[in-house]
């Protein structure tokens, strides 16, 4: 027992030691420019963004234009910005949703007076905002709207996929991004290329990750920019869930059964009942710190068992 606790640390200590960054592109950005009561820009703001999660935070000072600009943030919800500058009120800006691959623009308005007054700013009724940097035609999807999008096998990112617009599929199942070829697809997982270069198949990658593992999604499926890979197809940016100062976790079931499916023409034609069909999608997953603010670790398992049948067809002679 105690020989086995030693292999699962050290192949958890490799794990960590090999994770990498998230490549540019799979980071979020935030722009956008401070001015006062009177539409004026202000200079030599202090931004500072945080993650109140893991306590991480990123800096910047507005230039002579009032414009500030944060990039290579790791995608995820709840970031405060706070804002302050002598002889203005400092503003906080809270709930701040930071998207995969997408450049948020939060403008600030401050006022003159004493630097000790905070005016707190919710922006989580901002969440969604027009990028105003590229081009790209695409969509995020963020961990609620994958909690709740019908994706019937949980087990795989591809399903994900085809929820975007642009995705087409042929009579023989065959998908494609905007009329590319199936393997001109392009998908990364937390900034790893994990396309499946051998099968060329749509979706199907090297590392593999379950719906419930993902905190981030994004597909663009066209108007790419320089910063993406030199895939001729979709681009699909996957970020998974990471542990914070606090333990987290969470359980889950999807139960498909047989009460729940409608036979087939041919089935009720000839008076053969429905195949029977009971699926069960399971798991679970924690997250914490290892050390706080510095070292954290997320777990995820994922189980799937299917009981189904099915009709045969079968030609036999006349009586």
């Amino acid at each position: 027992m105690l020989r086995t606790l030693r292999l699962i640390a050290m192949a958890l200590l490799v794990v960590l030691s090999l994770t990498p960054a998230l490549k540019a592109q799979d980071n979020a950005s935030i722009t956008g420019i401070v001015t006062d009561a009177s539409g004026a820009v202000i200079p030599g703001v202090q931004v500072v963004l945080t993650n109140p999660e893991t306590g991480v935070k990123y800096q910047a000072v507005t230039n002579a234009e009032g414009s500030y600009s944060i990039g290579e943030v790791k995608p995820g919800p709840g970031y405060t910005g706070t804002f302050t500058r002598d002889g203005f009120t400092s503003v906080s800006v809270t709930g701040l949703y930071l998207n995969v691959s997408a450049v948020r623009t939060q403008n600030v308005v401050m006022s003159v007076g004493n630097v000790v007054t905070t005016v707190s700013v919710s922006g989580s009724d901002q969440n969604v905002t027009l990028d105003t940097t590229d081009a790209t035609i695409g969509n995020n999807f963020q961990a609620q709207m994958l909690n709740e999008l019908p994706v019937q096998i949980r087990d795989t990112p591809s399903a994900l996929f085809i929820m975007q617009p642009g995705v087409t599929e042929d009579a023989n199942g065959e998908r494609s991004v905007t009329g590319a070829r199936t393997d001109q697809t392009h998908v990364t997982l937390d900034g790893l290329d994990v396309d499946d270069r051998a099968t060329g198949q749509f979706g199907v990658v090297n590392g593999n990750a379950p719906v419930d593992s993902v905190q981030e999604f994004r597909g663009v499926t066209a108007g790419q920019t320089a910063a993406f890979d030199s895939a001729g197809g979709g681009e699909f940016q996957l970020v998974t869930k990471s542990g914070t100062n606090q333990f987290h976790g969470a359980l889950f079931e999807y139960h498909r059964d047989t009460d729940l499916e409608a036979n087939n023409w041919f089935n009720n034609n000839t008076g053969v009942e429905r195949a029977p069909l009971i699926r069960n999608q399971f798991g679970g997953n924690i997250g914490g710190p290892i050390k706080r603010e510095k070292l954290y670790f997320f777990f995820e398992y994922n189980g799937r068992r299917d009981n189904q049948g099915s009709a045969v067809d079968q030609t036999v002679p006349t009586p």
